[in-house]
């Protein structure tokens, strides 16, 4: 819970005291300045007066000095009394000047020497001035910094009651956010469950299913509202948005699709003929581009109300999520009333628009061409009276290493789900058994409290010691997480962190920093299932692999007890080089292209080369046609190459 702020008067009045504190220390201060300042002053023209009548008051010409010096000296000063050494020829300027009281008035004392070297001294010329004028200057400075304070301590008076009021609505808001976070995480669960009832509720009559559909979109709806309020410091985009400088980075198209569809159904709730949808299917699992995601959003918001505007006040906004070879195919369809062929093919381009009152057609021309810097394409197919879909083509990016492309089980090893929803563990039941996953002696065993698993792992070490573990971040009511109990249980290297907090950069350091792998929790239904054949020669297996990421070590190192390969990882070429001399030459070698400090591992691959190696493989995110001027090397992708049957690029 936030802590109560101070209330505004309070902190006023403890700023006045530090005020009227700092102006007290100020006029001391300023009063000293400017007596220094004013003795400083009078010195110099004390001074300056002794040199010019200097040679007269030697000579006891007083008369002289009397007459020369009444009138300049006034200025400056009250009087000025010269005290010889012969007390009988003092005299005083202006005549019948008196020596005042020393409370209120100060001296300057200039001596006067007969001989150039100071030896002899003749007498000394007293100038006397009020101590008011340095008292003045002092109080003079201190009323033009009290002067200067007014308003700044209005002003700061101002921004206090301001800030108290930003802050009264942060805890506000921030205990609304606490709020929202907690029951967005508690309605999307039971919502994984119902999505896999739904799919295979066939024997429902149409009209039922309509309405069960209808129904799950909107609490969808409600969570994501919940969530992206809780996430986004304003609205997620606006019209105007722009990418801000932002360089595209590789992001999961699904996670960003979904929030845009829940901010359009609400936007268009007020349409109850339009239906709108967004087809997530396992095909649609994982699919990664590199792209900016305020630009991605701007680009399907804008192609999602043109299919609205085109059906008006009836019918169906279809969004699917499909690749195709090395593309990513997101397409919005609506069933309207299309485009005419002559108008179709100029669309696209700037100002060009079709079947909107006032449009400029940039909607579609930023779409075309934010695609196309990002290495796509946008088509447009359309047939009149049947609708229009438009089709935007991305370049498939490869899944970040913490992310499970595929949960691949073996037989034999049990399956431990920690979740405090029983939605959740419904989900994962269900789709445990649609895998057969007792035919190959699998055990899932279930747990909603830290202290049952605690208990379990403590009574079966050995099933724990090679379990795969499906763990939530958040348990409601315990201070553990899933990560921490998955540290403190000795489990991380066989762990998977089923959250909807997937794309949290905390959560997926720390998940890196404990070799734990994630899959979102909106895509657990999606996620492939597959079990794999025990392999008889598997434990004899080795390779060897050099990269300088740690996400990739991450994934290779699970990959490897996962299927018993014994891998020996490397970051740094040197200690690579260094080790490998005494393996075998057919002994698999996977290297990085990029190792940093401008290493190459096509440079290193050909030094290996020459020393005999034969199994060496180029693992890159660099398309194969690279190197092709190195044909001998096998190119193959950052993925680990166990588990699954793998083919080399080139």
């Amino acid at each position: 819970m936030a802590k109560e702020p101070f209330p505004p008067d309070f902190l006023f009045r403890k700023l006045l005291q530090k005020i009227a504190v700092f102006h007290g220390v100020s006029l001391l201060a300023f009063l000293i300045l400017a007596t220094v300042f004013v003795h400083n002053s009078k010195s110099r023209l004390a001074t300056q007066f002794s040199d010019a009548f200097r040679d007269l008051l030697i000579s006891g010409d007083n008369s002289q000095v009397l007459v020369g010096m009444t009138k300049p000296i006034q200025v400056d000063f009250l009087g000025v009394l010269w005290r010889p050494v012969s007390a009988i020829q003092e005299f005083a300027v202006p005549m019948g000047f008196r020596q005042p009281s020393r409370y209120l008035y100060s001296t300057v004392r200039i001596p006067i020497y007969f001989d150039e070297d100071r030896g002899i001294k003749a007498g000394q010329l007293i100038f006397y001035y009020t101590r008011l004028s340095s008292l003045w200057w002092g109080l003079v400075a201190w009323g033009i910094l009290v002067c200067i304070s007014i308003p700044i301590g209005l002003f700061e008076k101002r921004r206090m009651f301001s800030d108290y009021n930003l802050l009264v609505i942060a805890n506000i808001n921030k205990s609304k956010a606490d709020i929202a976070a907690q029951v967005a995480h508690d309605i999307r669960s039971p919502l994984y469950a119902l999505d896999a009832v739904l799919k295979n509720s066939t024997q429902f009559p149409e009209r039922q299913r309509v309405i069960v559909r209808h129904a799950v979109n909107r609490i969808r709806d409600i969570a994501n509202n919940l969530l992206e309020k809780n996430r986004q410091p304003g609205p997620a985009f606006t019209a105007g948005d722009s990418s801000g400088g932002v360089l595209p980075d590789v992001h999961l198209l699904s996670s960003l699709i979904d929030p845009v569809i829940t901010e359009k159904r609400l936007q268009f709730e007020a349409k109850p003929g339009i239906e709108m949808d967004f087809k997530l299917t396992p095909e649609s699992y994982g699919l990664f581009s590199r792209i900016q995601p305020i630009e991605f959003r701007r680009l399907l918001s804008n192609l999602v109300n043109n299919a609205v505007e085109a059906l008006g006040d009836k019918g169906a906004v279809d969004v699917g999520l499909t690749h195709q070879g090395s593309d990513v195919l997101l397409a919005i369809a609506d069933n309207g009333k299309g485009i005419p062929p002559e108008i179709l093919t100029k669309l696209g381009r700037r100002g060009e628009t079709h079947g909107k009152d006032g449009g400029s057609g940039l909607g579609l021309f930023h779409a075309r061409s934010t695609a196309e810097s990002w290495g796509g394409g946008l088509a447009i197919t359309s047939e009149p009276g049947k609708g229009t879909t438009v089709t935007i083509t991305l370049p498939k990016a490869a899944a970040p290493a913490y992310f499970t492309s595929e949960f691949n089980l073996a037989p034999g090893r049990p399956i431990i789900v920690l979740d405090d929803d029983p939605g959740v563990h419904q989900l994962w039941r269900g789709r445990l058994e649609s895998a057969r996953t007792k035919e190959h002696n699998i055990e899932d065993h279930h747990f909603s409290e830290p202290a049952q698993l605690r208990a379990w792992v403590k009574d079966n070490p050995e099933k724990a010691g090679k379990a795969i573990c499906l763990f939530d971040y958040e348990l409601t009511g315990f201070k553990e997480t899933g990560l921490s109990l998955a540290s403190e249980l000795g489990l991380c290297a066989r762990t998977i962190l089923v959250t909807s907090r997937s794309e949290e950069p905390r959560i997926i350091s720390e998940c890196t920093r404990l070799g734990v792998r994630m899959i979102p929790k909106g895509l657990a239904g999606f996620v492939p299932i597959s079990i794999s054949p025990p392999a008889a020669t598997a434990a004899a297996a080795q390779a060897v692999l050099l990269d300088d990421d740690a996400i990739t070590h991450m994934n290779w190192e699970w990959s490897a007890k996962e299927n018993g390969v014994e891998l020996k990882a490397f970051t740094d070429p040197a200690k690579f080089m260094a080790a490998v001399g005494d393996l075998p030459k057919d002994i698999p070698l996977y290297i990085d292209s990029e190792l940093g400090e401008n290493v190459k591992g096509e440079n290193i691959a050909s030094e290996l080369k020459e020393k005999g190696f034969t199994n060496i493989h180029l693992a890159t995110g660099h398309p194969s046609e690279k190197f092709k001027h190195l044909p001998w090397l096998r190119v193959v992708t950052k993925k680990a190459p166990w588990g699954e049957k793998t083919e080399d690029q080139v």
